[in-house]
C-alpha cells in the first residue's frame, strides 16, 4: 500500500451542521444522542464511502448527493439528512424519527433541500467575501 493510500485511509473526514439539527440534538435523550454520534462518528471516518446500511441515498431531493444516516434506536427508525458540500465536508442538515411515519421523506426532504440552498449560499458568499 502507497504511503497515499495509508494516509487517505486514516483521514477523517469534517462534520457541520445547520441550527435545525442543533435544536433536533438538544431535544434527544443522552442514549438517542449516543446512537447518533456513533453514526456521525463513522461518517467521519468513511465520509462519501459510508456504506449501506449506515448511510443510503434518499429520493425526491433536487440533489443528487443528498444522503441519510440511518440510525437504529432501540428499535426506532432515525434518520439524519446530510450532503457533502463543495468543500467536501458533510452538513448534516435536519434529523428525526421516522417511526410510523410514511411521509416522513415528502415533508422533511423539502426542507433539507431549504437548507443546503442556504448553506451552499452562505459559503459561497463567505468565498467571495474572500476574493480581493
Amino acid at each position: 500500500m502507497t504511503e497515499y493510500a495509508v494516509e487517505v485511509m486514516m483521514a477523517e473526514f469534517e462534520v457541520e451542521y445547520t441550527d435545525v439539527y442543533d435544536a433536533w440534538w438538544d431535544g434527544l435523550s443522552k442514549s438517542e444522542r449516543e446512537a447518533v454520534s456513533g453514526s456521525v462518528g463513522l461518517l467521519m471516518q468513511r465520509g462519501p464511502h459510508l456504506p449501506f446500511p449506515h448511510s443510503s441515498g434518499v429520493y425526491g431531493s433536487r440533489y443528487s448527493h443528498m444522503r441519510e444516516l440511518r440510525v437504529q434506536h432501540r428499535g426506532r427508525p432515525y434518520r439524519v439528512l446530510y450532503a457533502f458540500d463543495p468543500r467536501r465536508i458533510a452538513i448534516l442538515l435536519i434529523g428525526g424519527d421516522k417511526t410510523g411515519d410514511g411521509r416522513w421523506y415528502d415533508r422533511f426532504l423539502p426542507v433539507a433541500d431549504a437548507l443546503y440552498d442556504q448553506h451552499l449560499f452562505s459559503i459561497r458568499a463567505a468565498d467571495a467575501a474572500r476574493q480581493p
